[in-house]
């Protein structure tokens, strides 16, 4: 199963053209790539977890190594049942055709008509937020997918809350 963190703060995520991926997400590529995936949906363990960060990251952190393959990106979120079906076999004519494929869903704790998108691909990637995803999500998502279907997980730290300045409090004489 692959394990990896994501990078600290979004701006690592987001590799210009001209650099190398962190070593963290060269490592999750590389640790996908043993399982010989064709089409890989991200999920997120919890509704709100970053599950396009996570796809965008994988997809930037697998470009140098996959130049001459076309990965497509899914968006598949907000998916209605009706939308399912041929979803699938849109994506599955992408692979057919020789690309890889990344596909985006919502959690399926709060939006089951994403399952057929996970059920139909070669593996999944759990996206989990550090602090925010609660065991009990994460079991019922593996739980409703098949725990088989799963390659691994990637953790996110959890987002910065903005709150109010220190200079703000004060305290009472």
């Amino acid at each position: 199963m692959a394990d990896s963190s994501a990078p600290s703060t979004p701006s690592d995520a987001e590799v210009p053209d001209s650099t190398v991926p962190s070593p963290a997400l060269q490592r999750l590529w590389f640790a996908l790539e043993r399982t010989g995936w064709a089409w890989l949906t991200v999920v997120p363990a919890h509704p709100g977890a970053p599950a396009l960060e996570a796809a965008t990251a994988i997809l930037e952190a697998g470009a140098p190594y996959a130049a001459t393959q076309k990965i497509h990106l899914e968006d598949a979120t907000g998916i209605s049942p009706a939308d399912a079906p041929r979803r699938v076999l849109e994506l599955r004519e992408r692979v057919a055709r020789g690309e890889r494929v990344i596909a985006v869903i919502d959690s399926v704790l709060t939006r089951p008509a994403s399952l057929p998108l996970a059920l139909a691909s070669d593996g999944v990637l759990l996206c989990v937020t550090l602090g925010e995803t609660d065991f009990g999500s994460a079991r019922k998502t593996m739980e409703f997918i098949g725990a088989e279907r799963f390659v691994g997980s990637v953790t996110f730290p959890r987002p910065k809350k903005k709150g109010r300045a220190s200079s703000s409090r004060k305290k009472k004489p």
